[in-house]
């Protein structure tokens, strides 16, 4: 039996990879939400930047490039980047609701007990938002992306996307 290679999908292997760069992120997020409360709140802090830097980036390519490139190919009811958009918009919500716990905290090592308790709790969600958004585009419109794009059309999309960009 022979097997063929993996046919490379360069627009969407650059998000997946880039997925994979956020999920590594947010296993440090994890990891630093899970930090007793004595640890203080700088880890956590440098890795949520990290977080909002590269979210920023990836947004920006799907919003600007990738999205109105695959808007003509789905049908007029199909609903699945007004949804991933809206993720958009729920994950830089609740980002600024978190920015603005640790701007309270105001880099403390010891911040109160019911703050520490809302950055976990908000914390949390956002870590959920973005591992179900990545999942939800990753089943859906990447995968829609990697039957109807002709490898020159990812290409070049993946070009229009790439960091110079």
């Amino acid at each position: 039996m022979t097997l063929l290679p993996a046919v490379e999908s360069p627009a969407t292997d650059l998000l997946r990879r880039e997925h994979r760069e956020m999920e590594r992120l947010l296993a440090n997020f994890e990891n630093e939400l899970r930090t007793s409360q004595g640890a203080g709140l700088l880890p956590l802090a440098r890795t949520f930047a990290e977080i909002q830097e590269h979210l920023a980036a990836h947004f920006r390519k799907e919003e600007e490039v990738f999205y109105p490139a695959l808007a003509p190919l789905l049908a007029a009811t199909d609903l699945e980047i007004s949804k991933l958009t809206g993720d958009h918009s729920d994950v830089r919500e609740t980002s600024a609701g978190f920015r603005e716990l640790l701007d309270q905290a105001g880099g403390s090592n010891a911040p109160a007990i019911s703050l520490r308790a809302d950055l976990t709790t908000i914390g949390w969600h956002l870590w959920n938002l973005i591992h179900h958004h990545i999942a939800t585009e990753e089943n859906g419109l990447l995968a829609f992306a990697d039957r109807q794009l002709s490898w020159e059309t990812q290409n070049q999309l993946a070009r229009q996307m790439g960091p110079d960009n």
